[in-house]
């Protein structure tokens, strides 16, 4: 038939490219996503059961202050929810609703989103390389191309070489630069910038830098399991994530994109 032949490619497999793309934008999409699916099933449920009430028995007093309030709560989630998606292309330039939408993102979308992912068996990691992403997009919008901020790069003690002689518990100087890990190149990149940097080896050392360096922005390079518990527990400073590769596994010999962490530091210094 003439003319069929114009139809080939969109029969044709697609590239390991194609597909790569494919999931990474899946995978940044999904968090939103899943806060917005979430939302909008706890607006129908509470629509669904408030009609339902009211057509069969009518409402008595309580239930109308119990629905009503329930409805401001779900009101202000949406309204806050539509800020925070707002927050991710426009500078939000009042601080009392910067710092409104960064708990709102930890302490209730996160959960949401997190609810809907275990009842739909979505894997973990995925949702949290989402989380991380779309904070990011809030983080670059809000804190980039202010000259002279206090940068901190932070760095899991899993990316010094296992073999390496020389044990770095946080300064980053203590490092010999032979470069059998990417901490010697970490290190030139933070001193050509003049930013200040530190190896963690645990939580509880990278809030005791956070709380002493106090910086305007946090680049954090960890996995995925401490990334977000990061980014939660200190959502009142500005974490751009970055994830490490483990090639070797977790925790072991681990890796990162020195080129983001420059890209980064260009961004908000």
């Amino acid at each position: 038939m003439p003319g069929l032949g114009n139809w080939a490619p969109d029969f044709a497999p697609q590239t390991d490219l194609e597909v790569n793309m494919k999931e990474h934008y899946f995978s940044i999409i999904k968090f939103p996503v899943f806060v917005s699916l979430s939302l909008i099933i706890m607006t129908a449920a509470f629509f669904g059961t408030a009609l339902h009430n009211y057509f069969q028995l009518g409402l008595s007093l309580f239930q109308s202050i119990l629905y009503g309030t329930i409805f401001c709560v779900l009101a202000y989630l949406i309204a806050m929810w539509m800020l925070t998606l707002m927050a991710t292309h426009h500078r939000i330039k009042n601080a009392f609703f910067l710092d409104m939408i960064k708990w709102m993102l930890v302490n209730i979308y996160f959960y949401l989103a997190k609810w809907l992912s275990k009842i739909t068996f979505q894997n973990k990691s995925l949702l949290q390389e989402s989380f991380l992403h779309f904070n990011n997009e809030i983080v670059l919008t809000n804190n980039s191309g202010t000259k002279g901020q206090n940068i901190l790069v932070l760095l899991p003690h899993c990316l010094q070489n296992r073999e390496c002689k020389i044990r770095i518990i946080s300064n980053l100087e203590d490092c010999d630069a032979c470069g059998a890990c990417d901490i010697a190149e970490v290190k030139k990149v933070v001193s050509s910038y003049k930013v200040n940097s530190a190896i963690a080896t645990g939580g509880s050392l990278a809030r005791k830098l956070i709380k002493d360096t106090n910086p305007d922005v946090i680049i954090a390079v960890a996995c995925h399991r401490d990334l977000v518990e990061g980014v939660r527990d200190s959502w009142k400073f500005p974490v751009y994530a970055l994830l490490n590769e483990r090639p070797k596994g977790p925790c072991f010999d681990t890796t990162v994109s020195v080129k983001a962490i420059e890209f980064a530091i260009n961004k908000f210094s």
